[in-house]
């Protein structure tokens, strides 16, 4: 019986994802974060649930590569604030000296924290302006963390990254982590978001994501399995939809020969969203 995954283990897995096609994802660091444990979840996840998963996260990684390489070189972004970040190496790729913080459970980023130092030690990665934050996503009150982070901000232009996190979280965490941007955010500054539309809900390769999940993944409270209709971007308060792009759309811009099975695909929207008011 294989050891069961915790849900920080899927960050792991998604990184083996992306090292498999740096060409694509341009995540040239991602191979660090791979073992032979590691291996054999994203085997079995592949197996599980759909061979093309590691193609969809490099897809996903190279839309926000290249989002934020073009922000930063039009001076529209000065910071990135990572929610969920996982083992993303996003400071690592970008070529710009800009201002990181990256925010997620509490082991993930004493782990990454460590390890990101004694790479750096090791001479093979170069020293970042990367500060980490602790949170949980189910809490109720932000305001420590929304603290901490505006005072590293300042009045800097900034861009929010939430990857691979709502699909685990309830409607009323999305509504709090939301409130929580357009509280730290100004006019002009970015959200970077992902997630599933609901008519995913009835294909066949969700079902097969969620059995994995229920079957492999350690469970340490309820995960929600949340879809998110287009509507909640298209209406958000405070907020304009300037780009939504999905497995498929990426697919055909990055590698427009390559066939997709559309059964087969768990089929991720891309959304790019502009703050439109200044206060709110």
């Amino acid at each position: 019986m294989h050891q069961k995954i915790t849900i920080h283990g899927t960050a792991f897995v998604t990184s083996l994802f992306r090292a498999g096609d740096v060409e694509l994802s341009k995540d040239r660091f991602a191979h660090l974060w791979a073992t032979p444990t590691v291996e054999d979840h994203a085997s079995g996840y592949c197996t599980a649930v759909s061979a093309y998963e590691p193609y969809a996260h490099c897809l996903r990684s190279r839309y926000f590569h290249d989002k934020m390489v073009q922000l930063i070189e039009e001076e529209s972004v000065e910071v990135l604030i990572n929610f969920g970040c996982g083992f993303s190496m996003y400071p690592y790729i970008l070529d710009k000296d800009i201002l990181y913080i990256e925010v997620d459970q509490e082991d993930v980023i004493t782990y990454k924290k460590d390890q990101l130092e004694y790479w750096q030690k090791q001479g093979l990665l170069l020293p970042k302006n990367i500060h980490y934050l602790a949170a949980n996503f189910n809490q109720t009150d932000f305001t420590p963390l929304l603290e901490v982070i505006q005072k590293l901000k300042g009045n800097k232009k900034s861009l929010i990254l939430l990857e691979g996190v709502l699909f685990f979280l309830a409607k009323q965490d999305t509504y709090r982590l939301f409130d929580l941007f357009r509280t730290l955010q100004k006019k002009g500054d970015y959200v970077g978001s992902v997630s599933f539309t609901p008519n995913l809900e009835k294909a066949t390769v969700f079902a097969k994501l969620i059995s994995f999940v229920e079957s492999n993944l350690e469970k340490n409270y309820q995960f929600q399995y949340q879809t998110v209709a287009n509507e909640f971007y298209e209406n958000l308060d405070g907020y304009e939809l300037i780009d939504h792009q999905d497995t498929f759309s990426l697919s055909k811009q990055y590698r427009p020969a390559k066939v997709l099975p559309a059964s087969e695909i768990l089929n991720e929207h891309m959304y790019l969203l502009k703050k439109n008011v200044d206060n709110y």
